[in-house]
């Protein structure tokens, strides 16, 4: 874990769940890793900042009132899409990019699986491995219709 990350104990919790002490992750990858951590702590600030003090989401903000009242007399509040929905996206929108980049998605997971299968296996194989599926879906020699016997 980079000092400055392990400095924030937002971000080193982040980070001790991305990388546990044992992974496959390079020395290469920490700048993406880096990044990958930082928008998880912004997406986990922006949802704070969208709860309120209940408990609640709070997808809008009140910044006043209109200018008429309902018909019982109430004033009638003037909202806007809370800025942190915004932030949040972006921080959901990054995250899926960089996991993705890792292969920390399943998505991700079962490209580099496909990836490996194409780049392993030799026609040969690939040959053999679908006669073993065929093999598998063979009906057995005699057939018995069932549906006749009375």
């Amino acid at each position: 874990m980079p000092e400055d990350i392990a400095l924030d104990p937002v971000q080193s919790e982040i980070w001790a769940w991305l990388c546990p002490p044992v992974n496959n992750f390079s020395e290469q990858d920490i700048p993406t890793l880096r990044l990958l951590t930082y928008w998880h702590a912004v997406a986990e600030q922006a949802q704070q900042a969208i709860h309120s003090e209940d408990g609640r989401i709070n997808i809008f903000d009140k910044i006043g009132v209109k200018p008429y009242k309902t018909p019982d007399g109430r004033e009638v509040p003037l909202v806007r899409k809370n800025p942190a929905l915004t932030i949040l996206k972006e921080a959901s929108s990054e995250i899926r990019a960089l996991s993705d980049m890792l292969g920390l998605s399943p998505l991700a997971r079962s490209r580099i699986g496909l990836m490996d299968a194409t780049t392993v296996k030799t026609a040969a194989d690939t040959a053999s491995m679908f006669r073993s599926i065929d093999a598998a879906y063979e009906l057995p020699a005699e057939v018995v219709d069932v549906s006749d016997a009375d």
